[in-house]
């Protein structure tokens, strides 16, 4: 007997790792990831209004299932996604922090067609993190900071290339009504139809007014359409490219007083634009009003009736 032990117990204790090895190797963990499921992480609990997050979905599909060829994530409606890039187990979707407050998205689900053919979804819950201010910690008191001029990228006298086009454009058309006054071949005066840049801003605002942005909600979206109105009678105003300045570039531009009335309303509608600024609609009653007395101020002739403004007869 106890020999046969002496042969046993040697064959026990080279064999025993050998099968106690594959149970111990897996843990529940690892057991449960063989089976389907679908997995959302952000890599960061934090972010600033403006800045770029990535998402990351990954997921397992059971035997035989596939994803659809436009396969839609739900949960995330309403958010603000700027570019995806998927790969097998993976689908990563990245997101403009475009609020305040606290960024979340909904019950987060994933479409997949099974062995069967059958549409079936994987679900996992909902991803959240906190947005902070540009503005730091009280964003009532913030300024904003000049920013560093554009690094042009392309050669400089691309930039005039538009403006050079145009004047010969302008000398062209008036070559061609010289000569054509010159020759006398009609006997009519010439008449030029044209909207004046004073008529034309008035009614670009009051159209943007009557759109109720503002009072729907999208305040950032109003301001945005506000400035490129004022910018764009800015610069048919003064001569230079305000649409393309920032607001900063266009102060250093800026020489009269009552410009400076409209650098006010530009500084105001970027600290909503850019900010978390949300002004009372009294507040955004009176920017608008501000702006169409500008307007009025700075227009080339007295409004005597837009009749007058539309056409210029030239003998």
């Amino acid at each position: 007997m106890r020999n046969i032990f002496k042969i046993i117990y040697p064959l026990i204790a080279v064999l025993w790792p050998c099968i106690i090895q594959p149970v111990t190797l897996w843990s529940k963990d690892d057991i449960q990831n063989f089976g389907p499921g679908l997995n959302a992480t952000i890599e960061q609990d934090s972010a600033r209004v403006g800045d770029i997050v990535e998402l990351r979905f990954e997921y397992r599909l059971p035997e035989g299932a596939n994803l659809p060829q436009e396969s839609k994530i739900k949960g995330i409606e309403g958010l603000a996604p700027v570019g995806r890039h998927a790969e097998p187990g993976l689908i990563r979707i990245r997101f403009l922090i475009d609020t305040l407050g606290i960024w979340k998205t909904g019950a987060l689900s994933l479409s997949y067609i099974d062995e069967k053919g059958n549409s079936k979804v994987l679900t996992a819950d909902p991803v959240s993190l906190t947005v902070t201010s540009n503005l730091g910690d009280r964003p009532a008191e913030g300024e904003l900071k000049p920013i560093q001029d554009i690094i042009p990228t392309s050669p400089i006298w691309l930039k005039y290339l538009p403006w050079a086009a145009g004047v010969s454009g302008v000398l062209l058309i008036i070559s061609a009504l010289f000569w054509w006054y010159k020759e006398g071949s009609r006997g009519k005066p010439l008449v030029i139809s044209q909207i004046p840049a004073h008529i034309r801003a008035k009614k670009e605002i009051e159209e943007l007014e009557a759109q109720r942005l503002f009072e729907k909600g999208n305040v950032k979206n109003f301001y945005f359409l506000f400035s490129e109105i004022l910018r764009r009678y800015l610069a048919s105003l003064r001569g230079f490219p305000a649409v393309e300045l920032t607001t900063e570039e266009i102060a250093r531009c800026i020489e009269s007083e009552q410009d400076r009335r409209l650098l006010t309303l530009l500084r105001q509608a970027d600290l909503v634009k850019f900010g978390d600024r949300v002004p009372l609609p009294a507040k955004k009653e009176e920017e608008v009003k501000t702006a169409l007395s500008y307007i009025q101020e700075t227009s080339p002739v007295p409004e005597t009736g837009q009749g007058k403004d539309l056409s210029r007869r030239t003998d």
